[in-house]
C-alpha cells in the first residue's frame, strides 16, 4: 500500500510529464541540437588543420561552411586592419552564428542588443541569439543574457535575469556570482562590469 505523501507525489509527476512543451521552444531546441551535431562532426578536420597550420586548408574548410573554420577565418580577418578583410570577417561570424557556433552566436547577439559596428539596434534579436550562447554554456553569453534582463528598460525580468546568473555561478563563473549578489543588495551593474562585457565582443 501506498503512503499518502507517494500518492500526492505522483499526480504532480504526471502532470509535469504531460504538460504540453512551447513548439517553438521545442523547434529551437531540435535546431540546436542538428546544428551541435554538425559542428561535433567538423571539428576534428578543423583541428587537425589548425593544428598542421595548413592556412589554404582551414581556408576550404570555411568556403565549405565549416563552423569552426567559418569562426577562425572570421576572427583573423576582423583583426585586420584592411577594411575588406574586416568585411569578410563580418560575414564569416554571421555564417559561424548559423552554423550554431557559440562564440560567434555571442558575437553577432552582442552587435545586435546594442546596435553596434554597423549592425541595427535590435535587442529582441540580439538577446535571442545570445541566449542561442548561453544554452551552449558559453558564459560571456550567460553573462550579456543576464545583464539584458537586468537592466533593459524594455526586456527587464529579475527572474530570468537571476536565473541565468545561476547558471552561470553555477559554471563557475565568479562574474554571474558577483551579479548575484549585486541582485541581491539591488545596486544596478557597474561601468567597470558594463565595460567588461563591451570589451569581450
Amino acid at each position: 500500500m501506498r503512503s499518502a505523501s507517494r500518492a500526492k507525489e505522483e499526480p504532480k509527476a504526471d502532470a509535469a510529464a504531460t504538460a504540453k512543451v512551447d513548439p517553438k521552444v521545442a523547434a529551437e531546441e531540435a535546431k540546436a541540437k542538428v546544428l551541435a551535431d554538425a559542428l561535433a562532426t567538423q571539428k576534428p578536420e578543423f583541428d587537425a588543420a589548425l593544428a598542421a597550420n595548413d592556412a589554404e586548408k582551414l581556408d576550404d574548410l570555411a568556403d565549405a561552411g565549416n563552423g569552426w573554420a567559418l569562426l577562425h577565418r572570421g576572427q583573423n580577418r576582423l583583426s585586420s586592419q584592411d577594411f575588406s578583410q574586416q568585411q569578410g570577417g563580418f560575414e564569416d561570424m554571421e555564417a559561424a552564428a548559423d552554423k550554431g557556433v557559440a562564440e560567434a552566436q555571442f558575437w553577432l547577439g552582442a552587435k545586435l542588443a546594442y546596435g553596434r559596428d554597423g549592425y541595427p539596434l535590435k535587442p529582441n534579436s540580439g538577446l535571442m541569439m545570445m541566449e542561442r550562447a548561453a544554452r551552449q554554456g558559453h558564459v560571456q553569453a550567460i553573462l550579456g543574457v543576464g545583464l539584458m534582463y537586468e537592466q533593459d528598460s524594455f526586456m527587464s525580468d529579475k527572474k530570468k535575469a537571476r536565473e541565468w546568473y545561476e547558471r552561470g555561478a553555477a559554471l563557475g563563473s565568479t562574474d554571474a556570482k558577483s551579479a548575484l549578489d549585486r541582485m541581491n543588495g539591488g545596486a544596478p551593474a557597474t561601468p567597470e562590469e558594463l565595460q567588461e562585457l563591451d570589451e569581450s565582443h
